[in-house]
């Protein structure tokens, strides 16, 4: 503490720690029991000085070091950061957002509850990324159509998605809910519920509740066999939302 510089503008709510280094701007709001690591810069200014909001970080949160947080985002609790993070500004996050180390999430983009982003995930500016989405390292969440340009076609992503080692989101892709992108695929265009897209033109290969793990008979969708990475509190909620896109994309194959 005695090496970190902290605003005395600053709202810091109890048992709130932190590391060395650490350098706090005044346009902050800190929920209680947050742990700040070494080095971090909390409520960086934003470039858009004349509409910033503050940075109000929920109480719980974990913030590892080397983290960048900008002014004007609104976090809920209990987030939890890897190493050398960055969160832009305007964006809004849920609950219980779990970013990995290197990972970037660059600014007004929309992220829902109990998402997991692993390490070096790029999630581009507006992006939407819905409750309980998976995206593994080195996922890429495009906007530019025409790079570089002042155009902008950001990513959404469904409830439950999973997106997978190195998949790349192409501007404008909207996946649905309970969709998978395999390792190394590009997705584009309109994804329906409940469905996998592999290799490099996006191509659906068939439905998710297909999917098996041959020697140990674990099937997806994930909530049959993974509710138990998430708070007890929860449970019903994924299994409500499970069945939910379950029923979702059965319509929508029977549509086809």
């Amino acid at each position: 503490m005695e090496s970190s510089l902290i605003d005395p503008a600053a709202k810091i709510g109890r048992n709130v720690t932190f590391g060395h280094g650490v350098r706090v701007y005044g346009n902050v709001e800190i929920g209680d029991d947050c742990r700040i690591g070494d080095f971090s810069v909390i409520g960086h200014p934003s470039a858009q000085p004349d509409t910033a909001q503050p940075l109000r970080l929920g109480a719980g949160a974990t913030i590892r070091s080397h983290a960048v947080l900008y002014e004007g985002s609104d976090i809920g609790p209990a987030l939890e950061t890897g190493h050398h993070v960055v969160i832009r500004e305007q964006s809004m996050i849920g609950e219980n957002l779990r970013l990995g180390n290197f990972s970037d999430i660059e600014g007004a983009c929309r992220i829902g509850d109990f998402v997991r982003m692993h390490g070096y995930a790029h999630v581009g500016r507006n992006a939407t990324v819905g409750d309980f989405v998976w995206l593994f390292s080195l996922t890429t969440l495009m906007n530019d159509p025409l790079p570089p340009s002042h155009l902008s076609d950001p990513v959404t992503i469904g409830d439950m998605a999973t997106v997978c080692v190195n998949a790349q989101l192409m501007p404008g892709v909207h996946v649905g809910r309970g969709s998978f992108i395999a390792s190394g695929a590009s997705a584009h265009g309109i994804i329906p519920p409940g469905v996998i897209v592999t290799g490099p033109d996006g191509e659906i290969a068939g439905p998710v509740r297909f999917m098996m793990h041959m020697q140990s008979r674990t099937r997806h969708p994930w909530p049959r066999h993974f509710t138990d990475a998430y708070p007890t509190r929860v449970h019903d909620r994924i299994t409500r939302l499970a069945a939910e896109i379950e029923a979702e994309a059965a319509a929508a194959a029977q549509n086809d």
